[in-house]
């Protein structure tokens, strides 16, 4: 498994533990980004949840994405 395939791993595992109703932070960084997209799919797919970036990292939350 290269190194891209190991980050969207842990990505697609931290999103599982992401429930309804709760406040997210928003790293950033490459496996960041990864959980970002992961994250959107699942808010557009109807997660409400709260997603608070921890910086002003220009585009981390995908436009559309739904979340509050």
């Amino acid at each position: 498994m290269d190194t891209q395939s190991q980050k969207r791993a842990a990505a697609a595992r931290a999103v599982e533990f992401v429930r309804p109703g709760m406040r997210v932070g928003l790293g950033t960084g490459s496996t960041a980004r990864c959980f970002v997209e992961l994250l959107a799919e699942r808010v557009r797919a109807g997660l409400d949840v709260l997603a608070v970036p921890t910086s002003e990292a220009p585009g981390l939350m995908p436009s559309g994405s739904g979340s509050h």
